[in-house]
């Protein structure tokens, strides 16, 4: 299968080598914004002439775009689109889920949410027939690290610089500790599993910006923690940093970890669980959709 790919950072860097291991996929081109492949994202895919766009831009939490603007450049072309930028997702997933069908090609994005693990895939095909009521999560790897710095003697400003280290901060950092990042995969989730017709901007949002090292500290003198939670429930989404009991699940969560619970109407309380991924697993997250899409189009 041959693929055109957009953006060319730590993902892309490890998808490569687990493509070229497979050995049944062709990179026609790689294109960025500081290093084109061709005078505008239309020429490069006019070029490149590929079954298959792996679409790997940053976020852009306030529209989505320019990401959107690719993936319907993609299916204008009859291009399958693979993406781990949860902005399309967040922003016109009904919009563009329309446009691959009517297209007659295939869009995912496993690792919009999860960095990989089965959230969406999940559902699809191991759950069919399961109503989502609604979710909570602790979906952003960069605050837990700054709590944690904090609960350990250290300043908001040290777990920033470790996260940045690793390497798991949006390319604005902002996105992370003012919850745009968990905002929009809140808006993501409810989207392609509630039926919402949402975005991140009506997701009510509260960052980690008002913490301080003292205040964690009292927390953990009194057997508690703090996490930044993504909830959903209906039309009522919501991203706050919550006090929770040191015996509540989603205070188990630790560093680069990830907890999701889904509430069902067939199957209870069925969650997913990441412990510590990197930028292997989101790379992974990408190749799994690749496989669905070379399996489904054959």
């Amino acid at each position: 299968m041959k693929l055109a790919i957009l953006g060319h950072g730590s993902v892309t860097n490890a998808l490569l080598p687990i493509l070229e291991q497979d050995g049944r996929f062709d990179v026609a081109g790689i294109h960025t914004r500081s290093k084109p492949a061709a005078e505008s994202v239309e020429a490069f895919l006019d070029g490149a002439r590929a079954h298959a766009l792996v679409e790997l831009t940053t976020l852009n939490p306030w529209t989505g775009e320019p990401a959107i603007g690719h993936v319907r450049a993609a299916f204008a072309r009859g291009m399958h689109v693979v993406t781990a930028n949860k902005g399309p997702i967040a922003f016109a997933f009904h919009e563009l889920d329309g446009e691959a069908t009517a297209q007659g090609v295939l869009f995912r994005f496993e690792s919009a949410v999860m960095d990989g693990a089965p959230v969406f895939n999940q559902f699809r095909n191991n759950l069919p027939g399961v109503k989502v009521l609604g979710f909570a999560g602790i979906l952003n790897s960069t605050t837990n690290l700054v709590i944690e710095a904090m609960e350990h003697g250290g300043s908001f400003e040290d777990g920033l610089a470790a996260a940045r280290a690793m390497g798991v901060t949006e390319a604005d950092a902002s996105y992370d500790t003012d919850g745009w990042d968990s905002a929009a995969k809140t808006a993501a989730l409810a989207n392609v599993l509630m039926d919402a017709r949402t975005t991140p901007r009506q997701v009510d949002r509260e960052g980690i910006g008002g913490l301080t090292p003292g205040r964690v500290r009292e927390l953990v003198e009194s057997g508690r923690t703090i996490r930044l939670v993504s909830r959903g429930r209906g039309a009522d989404l919501s991203v706050r940093a919550e006090v929770l009991e040191r015996t509540d699940v989603l205070a188990s969560v630790r560093g680069t970890s990830n907890l999701i619970l889904f509430t069902t109407d067939l199957m209870g309380v069925v969650g997913t669980v990441s412990i510590d991924p990197g930028v292997e697993q989101t790379a992974y997250g990408v190749y799994l959709d690749l496989l669905d899409v070379m399996d489904s189009a054959c």
